[in-house]
């Protein structure tokens, strides 16, 4: 029985020292690990030189087409529309035949305000020989006025010797009294036949009034194009009856046409001084795949909710004309500025400030005061100005991660 037991703990302490000699072999035998460094991203970059200088600077606006002169044609009579002579867009010379009304009523009116005048010239015509016949038979009428006194006088010394009868001097002094009225009658159309003509000839200028307005609405029945442009839409068909103000069709003028745009607020102060200096301003742009230039007329007298002001531009002669309320872009050429740099605009971030890149490639913000935009090659670049004494490479890619301190590797050079 003792003996099993030593069998047992001698067999126990075998597997013991077997284990331990095995764990032994494998903790000498396991395989080493190494510490590996890690190394810092640096992030691949574009960067520019920094070269502060003296650039021209580009305002990018947004304009319009419009027309200063936009006329509304409104049927000036009560009538019915025979025709209409153009359609919408169509092109006008001044003077040209735009619509025409029934003229028939209006012509009978000028023959009756013609026949009118011709009665009234006939009055005329008739006071003034009636005038004449006055003035040719007066001294006639005062002859026997005399002699129809004198015959009154002597009846009267032949009645005191009792050698006429009463009868006969009765008779003569009727005959007296007749002829007296004649003269008067003939003195008293003498004396206001001047009034009388000018009665008649007011007379005639009313008639004449009446006729050269009947005249004018038969004029007022061709619409006709108040100056050159082109017609903006028609709104009356023919046989459409009219009322005194009907719209008929609307149209501008060529010569009022402008490119209207609204001018920023920090910049309106610098257009109106350029214009107080007599200095033209100018613009530039692309219409229909062609170049356009255009010049400043002036600054409109309003401004807009965001403090803006409409500017007014006219395109040269040799650039077309493009439809109302068209919109495309415009720069304008402002007075250069100095000590700015042009950048792209991927290197802004924020409103104000950018990222340079130190001699161990790690960025530092910079805040820049906007200066304005200039076009080069067909790509825009903004023109900042960077604290004085600030030089070397400026960050030009939008990184996201962008922060102070990032480390960078420049790739590409700007």
């Amino acid at each position: 029985m003792k003996r099993r037991n030593r069998h047992g703990l001698l067999l126990s302490a075998v597997i013991l020292l077997a284990a331990a000699g095995l764990f032994a072999l494998l903790v000498a035998t396991r395989p080493r690990t190494h510490a590996v460094p890690v190394e810092e991203k640096a992030w691949p970059v574009s960067a520019m030189e920094i070269h502060p200088g003296r650039w021209p600077r580009t305002l990018e606006l947004y304009g319009r087409v419009d027309a200063l002169s936009r006329t509304k044609i409104t049927s000036p009579l009560a009538a019915e529309v025979v025709s209409v002579a153009v359609q919408e867009g169509q092109a006008v010379a001044a003077g040209a035949l735009l619509a025409t009304l029934d003229d028939r009523d209006f012509r009978l009116e000028v023959a009756r305000r013609q026949a009118e005048l011709e009665q009234a010239q006939a009055a005329i015509d008739e006071e003034n020989s009636r005038h004449r016949g006055d003035l040719e038979a007066l001294p006639g009428e005062r002859r026997l006025l005399s002699l129809a006194q004198a015959e009154v006088d002597r009846l009267r010394g032949l009645m005191k010797k009792n050698l006429a009868s009463r009868s006969k001097l009765d008779n003569a002094r009727q005959t007296l009294a007749r002829q007296a009225i004649a003269v008067a009658r003939i003195e008293e159309s003498v004396r206001t036949h001047e009034s009388k003509l000018r009665e008649l000839r007011a007379r005639l200028a009313q008639r004449q009034a009446a006729l050269d307005k009947a005249r004018l609405q038969l004029q007022r029945t061709r619409l006709t194009a108040p100056y050159a442009g082109r017609v903006i839409r028609v709104q009356a068909a023919e046989g459409q009856r009219v009322n005194p103000g009907t719209v008929l069709l609307e149209l501008y003028a060529d010569s009022s046409m402008v490119l209207r745009a609204v001018v920023p607020e920090p910049q309106v102060a610098l257009l109106r001084e350029m214009v107080a200096q007599g200095r033209e301003v100018t613009a530039r742009g692309r219409l229909d795949g062609r170049s356009v230039e255009a010049r400043l007329l002036r600054l409109t007298a309003t401004t807009n909710d965001a403090g803006g002001v409409e500017a007014l531009f006219r395109l040269d002669g040799r650039s077309r004309w493009p439809q109302l309320g068209r919109v495309f872009e415009l720069q304008v050429e402002l007075p250069p500025v100095e000590g700015v740099v042009p950048i792209p605009w991927e290197a802004l971030y924020g409103n104000d400030q950018v990222y340079l890149i130190d001699s161990k490639s790690r960025l530092h913000g910079v805040k820049v005061e906007r200066a304005g935009q200039l076009r080069r090659q067909g790509r825009d670049r903004l023109l900042v100005r960077l604290p004085e004494g600030i030089g070397g490479r400026l960050l030009t890619t939008q990184l996201p991660n962008a922060v102070e301190g990032l480390l960078v590797k420049v790739v590409r050079r700007d």
